[in-house]
């Protein structure tokens, strides 16, 4: 196997242009993925990742609340659901739908995309050895993923359990 360290380095440069484009290698994998870059990929997981969470919203505000609120919200996730039903009234399960849905639409396009792209990539840095180069490659898109994240899952968080928040969507 070739030096992983040396060939990470190598992708790294092909971000400096084409004068950093080998003949083969991990660089010229890059190349190759940026040209054969399939939006499908991107597509797929953003759907997939924005309706899964999207459903599951009504959950995530009750576990939300609870962890904001223990004192107030200690019997349990029905009890708690009942509870925010009768203080708060049905919508209140809602609460924070959009950043939800937009924040883990990108989060899901980015981590499905950008591992397709990595696979061959990292199998060439790691000269064939698959399993390490997707371990490496779901390592690097979720990272990717996890960052664009965060500021749709903050502003979530914000909806649900601030009061100077409450109501507000991605525009306002």
């Amino acid at each position: 196997m070739r030096n992983p360290a040396l060939s990470l380095f190598s992708i790294a440069l092909l971000a400096t242009g084409p004068a950093a484009t080998f003949a083969g290698g991990p660089a010229a994998a890059a190349a190759n993925a940026s040209k054969v870059l399939d939006y499908r990929f991107f597509v797929a997981g953003g759907v997939c990742a924005a309706t899964s969470h999207g459903i599951t919203t009504p959950i995530d505000v009750v576990k939300t609340k609870m962890q904001a609120q223990p004192e107030v919200y200690n019997k349990g996730m029905s009890a708690a659901t009942l509870s925010i039903l009768k203080d708060e009234g049905p919508s209140a399960l809602l609460g924070g739908l959009g950043p939800t849905v937009v924040g883990y639409g990108i989060e899901g396009a980015m981590k499905f995309g950008i591992y397709e792209i990595m696979k061959p990539i990292m199998a060439d840095a790691f000269d064939g050895n698959t399993a390490i180069a997707y371990i490496f490659a779901s390592i690097i898109a979720g990272g990717v993923a996890s960052i664009l994240l965060c500021p749709m899952e903050s502003a979530r968080i914000r909806v649900v359990t601030d009061q100077d928040y409450k109501g507000l969507g991605l525009i306002q």
